[in-house]
């Protein structure tokens, strides 16, 4: 019988590797640390790089929460930035 509900939950297992968004990374210069934004299934995570070892490259950090080597946090504390409209970059210049 036990073994019966260990391949009943192994069977309800659900593949997180498609669920996880990358949304944006702020830095924070004053305090050296880049936040990485991510969705899950709907929901905001955040990492917190101290020291932005991961700047230059988002792709590894992304393979990385996919892989769960990255613990995140919930909640943003530094939101993305709101796309402009078109005519909001056109009067910039």
């Amino acid at each position: 019988m036990v073994f019966v509900g260990i391949f009943m939950l192994m069977s309800f297992t659900v593949d997180q590797t498609e669920k996880i968004e990358f949304s944006c990374v702020k830095t924070h210069k004053a305090t050296n640390t880049c936040h990485f934004n991510f969705t899950v299934d709907g929901v905001k995570y955040r990492y917190i790089d101290m020291g932005c070892k991961y700047n230059r490259n988002v792709q590894e950090v992304l393979k990385k929460v996919k892989d769960g080597s990255l613990a995140l946090a919930k909640d943003w504390i530094i939101d993305c930035p709101k796309p402009r409209d078109k005519k909001e970059r056109d009067f910039d210049n």
